[in-house]
């Protein structure tokens, strides 16, 4: 177990903890620095800090750094995480709210494709279209289908319905991933490429678009993350430190039961993380 944990979601996007249980997950599981990176909404970060100061006043050690995540480049399969983002920038919180209609409107559609295959998804298993801070993902749909039936787990969920190609799925527009640094760097947050893995890129490709992207102004690779094995997270880490990026690593917990994704849970052998945390700061404060 890690006692740092720079990738995490609440229920203001797709996970299923408040600010104030995912604080009381990470005391119990001696996680000492957490980021919340909620999906495409920064509607989460007030109220965690709230709570992390809730847990300061009670004599915990609970350390947090706002964060956000994301969706960017063909389909969403690219995404940026925005460390030290500000929740007030109007910037961020105007380009999150056409995000949020567009998420609203696929939504609508996806429940439509469902409804074709004689699915029905009763009211109150997805948020309400008004819930501000849950913009609906596949995260939340695939959970309702699991809890009707139509599927046994949410990797199952995905397979038959939600995946690009299967028939509930519903393509989102998304800005591409140097529109979504530019948009990180206006904002004056540190923008870093989230689990390389899950890109699906062969190594020699991935490098290629991380150089492209640090000319667009990252700043650093998610090297530890679940998806991730040990030998994977040992190459990215180097590559980063070789490209002169910032190192960091997290867990994506969601709060799923079952998940691989556990808070402060990831590849092993982040040996240099404080001074990555460190880097990382210095480059928040910059």
């Amino acid at each position: 177990m890690n006692p740092i944990d720079l990738h995490t979601h609440s229920r203001y996007s797709d996970g299923l903890l408040s600010p104030r249980e995912l604080c009381a997950q990470a005391l119990k599981r001696r996680v000492k620095v957490l980021a919340l990176c909620d999906h495409d909404t920064v509607d989460g970060l007030v109220p965690m800090a709230e709570a992390v100061t809730e847990c300061e006043r009670k004599g915990e050690t609970l350390r947090l750094i706002p964060a956000v995540e994301l969706s960017a480049g063909n389909n969403g399969h690219i995404h940026i995480l925005g460390y030290g983002v500000n929740a007030a920038a109007e910037p961020l919180r105007n380009a999150l709210a056409e995000t949020r209609a567009q998420r609203r409107e696929r939504g609508n559609e996806m429940l439509l494709a469902l409804r074709k295959m004689g699915i029905e998804l009763p009211p109150g298993l997805l948020p309400p279209d008004d819930a501000q801070g849950m913009p609906v993902g596949r995260a939340h749909f695939a959970r309702a289908l699991v809890a009707v039936g139509a599927a046994n787990t949410l990797e199952q969920a995905f397979d038959r319905y939600l995946d690009e190609g299967r028939p509930a799925y519903v393509p989102l527009p998304h800005r591409s991933a140097a529109e979504a640094i530019a948009l990180l760097i206006s904002v004056r947050a540190v923008p870093v490429l989230a689990h390389p893995v899950r890109t699906g890129l062969e190594p020699h490709i991935l490098e290629a678009l991380a150089l492209s992207l640090k000319e667009a102004g990252l700043r650093g690779i998610e090297a530890f993350h679940p998806s991730a094995s040990v030998a994977q997270a040992r190459t990215l880490c180097s590559m980063a430190r070789r490209m002169e990026l910032l190192v960091t690593g997290g867990s994506d917990f969601h709060g799923d039961r079952g998940s691989r994704a556990q808070l402060g849970g990831f590849p092993a052998g982040w040996h240099d993380w404080e001074s990555d945390l460190e880097a990382l700061d210095n480059a928040i404060a910059s």
